[in-house]
C-alpha cells in the first residue's frame, strides 16, 4: 500500500464532521463586531488592554464575553470567518499556546496581545494566497510524484490568514527582542470548520 492509498483509506474511515448549528449567527455576530471595531479602534484597544490585565490577574472569566468564542466551546485570541460560495462561512479560531512559561510571562502576554490586536478581516491576503496557490500546485507526495493540493477559495483565504498571523507574530516578537528555545516558547494553534 502506498501513501496515497493510505491517505485515502484514512480519510474515508474518519468520522464525518458537520458544522455546529448556529454557526451562521455566530459568524454574523463576529463580522458585525469586527466592523464596529474598525470605528472604535481606540476603545477596542483600551478594552483589549483591560482584558489583558484581567487575564494576567487570573480573571480569565472576564474574557468569556470578548466575542472570540468558538463553536467548539473555547475562547480564541482572535477569530476569522471566510464566506463560501454557498453562503455559509468557514470559521477559524486562533490561540496562542506556550511551553515552559507561565501564563503571565511577558512573552506570553505580548504574543496574545499581538494576535488579539490584528484586524484579520482587514488583512490583505492577495500575495499570500498567490504564494500558497503556487505551493499547493507544486506539491509532491513522499515519493516525489506530483500531488497538487486542491482547496476552495475560502480555505485558501483561511490558510493565508493563518500564515500571515504567524509571520507577523514571530517577526514582532523578534523585533521586541524575545528569544525562544525548545521548552521556552510560544506557538499558534488554530481550529477551523471544514472549508473544502
Amino acid at each position: 500500500m502506498n501513501d496515497i492509498d493510505l491517505d485515502t483509506q484514512l480519510r474515508e474511515a474518519a468520522p464525518r464532521v458537520t458544522s455546529p448549528s448556529g454557526l451562521g449567527e455566530h459568524r454574523t455576530r463576529i463580522i458585525a463586531e469586527a466592523r464596529s471595531r474598525g470605528r472604535r479602534r481606540l476603545k477596542a484597544w483600551g478594552a483589549g488592554a483591560l482584558a489583558s490585565v484581567f487575564l494576567v490577574g487570573g480573571g480569565s472569566v472576564a474574557m468569556a464575553g470578548s466575542g472570540n468564542e468558538t463553536p467548539w466551546g473555547w475562547v480564541a485570541d482572535n477569530v476569522f470567518s471566510a464566506p463560501r460560495t454557498d453562503g455559509s462561512a468557514c470559521f477559524q479560531g486562533i490561540l496562542v499556546k506556550w511551553e515552559g512559561l507561565a501564563g503571565d510571562d511577558p512573552l506570553v502576554v505580548d504574543a496574545k496581545e499581538i494576535v488579539a490586536g490584528m484586524d484579520l478581516d482587514a488583512l490583505d491576503t492577495t500575495a499570500m494566497e498567490a504564494k500558497l496557490r503556487a505551493e499547493y500546485a507544486e506539491a509532491k507526495d513522499s515519493s516525489g510524484q506530483a500531488l497538487p493540493v486542491v482547496v476552495s477559495s475560502a480555505q485558501l483565504k483561511q490558510d493565508a490568514v493563518g500564515q500571515i498571523v504567524a509571520e507577523k507574530l514571530f517577526r514582532t516578537l523578534d523585533q521586541r527582542g524575545y528569544e525562544m528555545s525548545p521548552g521556552h516558547e510560544v506557538s499558534l494553534s488554530s481550529q477551523t470548520t471544514d472549508c473544502r
